[in-house]
């Protein structure tokens, strides 16, 4: 019979252990890595007292990976998004779930109750920032391949997401962008991030 003595159990049960969850904890991506560093030199330099003014360019491989991977607290009931661009134009699409989405909201407002269930939703806008101010403009959004009206849009932009999310958030929406950026050029699968 072999003796093992206690400390070395010890041991080897808190190795075990601590190999067992660092195994299990998930693994980001290279793109999920990248974007993470870019957007960490982006808040870093926007905190300098003369930041550099080299553009930061962001790729969508790195920018759907930051997203799908943890790097943002999606709403509840929105996952798998994908976001393409070119020239001004972004392409989204996402799964989104109505019924995590408006949780409890839709008693109290009827319209809402339309808006139930699980589906594929794809927008169009066109994106801009200049001088430090951004501003999207909505052009069409579809639920499963099904073009939403426009009236119908604006009423649930403004009756749960601005008064959820504020102002930063709906159909036409301009805000102001932090950490010294300048401005925002929106390319093929990019966007081109200068700060001042």
């Amino acid at each position: 019979m072999i003796k093992i003595r206690p400390d070395i159990a010890i041991l080897a049960l808190i190795l075990g252990t601590l190999l067992a969850t660092a195994q299990a904890q998930p693994s980001h991506s290279a793109d999920y890595s990248s974007a993470q560093r870019k957007i960490a030199f982006i808040a870093e330099n926007g905190h300098s007292p003369n930041p550099s003014t080299t553009p930061t360019v962001l790729t969508a491989a790195e920018w759907n990976a930051y997203l799908n991977e943890g790097g943002v607290k999606l709403p509840d009931g929105i996952s798998n998004i994908r976001i393409s661009s070119n020239a001004t134009i972004v392409h989204a699409d996402a799964e989104v779930d109505f019924d995590r989405l408006t949780a409890n909201r839709t008693r109290s407002n009827p319209f809402l109750a339309l808006f139930t269930g699980k589906h594929h939703v794809t927008a169009v806008a066109r994106a801009a920032a200049t001088k430090g101010v951004a501003s999207i403009h909505v052009d069409s959004v579809m639920f499963d391949g099904v073009e939403v009206p426009p009236i119908a849009l604006e009423y649930f932009s403004n009756k749960f997401l601005r008064p959820k999310y504020g102002n930063t958030v709906g159909l036409d929406a301009t805000f102001h962008l932090g950490n010294r950026i300048s401005t925002v050029v929106v390319g093929a699968d990019q966007v081109t991030i200068t700060q001042r």
